[in-house]
């Protein structure tokens, strides 16, 4: 006896359900036929339809693995790529120095007789009527322009009499590494206002 009642008329007619499988089984193809047992017995269905589930979620597990693999890969030559740039060279004697850092070598730029300067923020002005066009400077876009103008700096003037301390300050502000020496913009600037000064 079962815990749950189920009345006569809904319990299926297995026999019947068996010979309509059979007809069925008969009219299809045999590479069809297989399909015709889950159709008949439920419980072969969800074993299949679970099979086929825990088998779509297997292969979307190993996707996302792979994808997670990949993305730790390139991190790792990223990785290795930026700690072999920034890495100091060795000397020939093999013992490891470490390189200025790009603002303290624009402040060694500076003649010996100016003694050690620390960096130093340009005196900012008020903006002028006309003020010059930075971007002129090779190196100086539009953003870099407004960058320098939100600093106070607005002319090419400003730009060539900046001493070494000064751009210095400037490059590590900016983040840029040494790139106001690479560029040259207090040369450019130093032509473009007229003026001729020597730092």
């Amino acid at each position: 006896m079962s815990f749950f009642s189920v009345p006569g008329h809904l319990i299926p007619d297995v026999k019947q359900l068996e010979r309509m499988n059979r007809n069925i089984h008969a009219l299809l193809p045999e590479e069809l036929a297989s399909a015709v047992n889950m159709m008949a017995h439920p419980a072969a269905g969800l074993a299949t339809a679970s099979a086929l589930g825990f088998g779509l979620a297997g292969h979307a597990f190993g996707v996302w693995m792979g994808a997670v693999a990949g993305v730790a890969e390139v991190s790792q030559r990223v990785f290795e790529q930026l700690e072999r740039d920034v890495t100091p060279k060795t000397m020939k004697s093999g013992v490891r120095r470490s390189a200025p850092a790009p603002a303290e070598a624009l402040v060694a730029m500076a003649p010996a007789s100016a003694g050690p300067e620390e960096l130093r923020q340009p005196e900012a002005v008020e903006r002028p009527e006309q003020p010059d066009d930075l971007k002129k400077i090779s190196g100086i876009g539009p953003k870099l322009e407004a960058a320098l103008n939100g600093l106070g700096i607005w002319t090419y003037a400003q730009v060539a009499g900046w001493t070494p301390a000064e751009a210095a300050w400037i490059d590590d502000y900016l983040s840029f590494k040494g790139r106001i020496g690479r560029d040259g913009w207090i040369k450019q600037a130093q032509a473009l206002s007229g003026t001729e000064t020597k730092h």
